[in-house]
């Protein structure tokens, strides 16, 4: 049943309104986050988004393999290819480089100062 009754421009306005209105309060509470030092905010809200989401969706999935819709094999796949997914980004999101900097030799007055070489770690 639909719960909109007239698709007229009324109706679009505050749908658009209410959309545009509830993002900004996102992103605005997602830089307070930021700001507090408890991490990336934004990041950290959809994280929530997904994580709040996921019981459902393991239980939706578990309940299409009881009933025979979908066959426990393919289940397990999906499961399996979930889990490699976020292996990898988190592998991704871990990794580093090491730089090499070379600093050239440098004078202050009568001192000479040798070359220097330094690595720094890059993401």
């Amino acid at each position: 049943m639909s719960m909109v009754v007239t698709h007229g421009p009324g109706f679009v306005f505050t749908a658009t309104v209410s959309l545009v209105t509830g993002t900004m309060f996102l992103m605005w509470l997602g830089e307070q986050i930021t700001e507090r030092g408890l991490g990336n905010g934004i990041s950290m809200i959809i994280f929530t988004g997904i994580a709040a989401g996921l019981p459902s969706a393991i239980g939706r999935t578990l309940e299409l393999v009881r009933t025979g819709e979908m066959n426990p094999f393919t289940a397990l796949l999906l499961f399996a290819a979930a889990i490699l997914v976020t292996a990898f980004v988190v592998f991704v999101e871990r990794g580093q480089r090491r730089i090499t900097v070379n600093y050239a030799k440098r004078q202050q007055g009568r001192r000479v100062f040798a070359a220097q070489s330094s690595t720094c770690r890059s993401s």
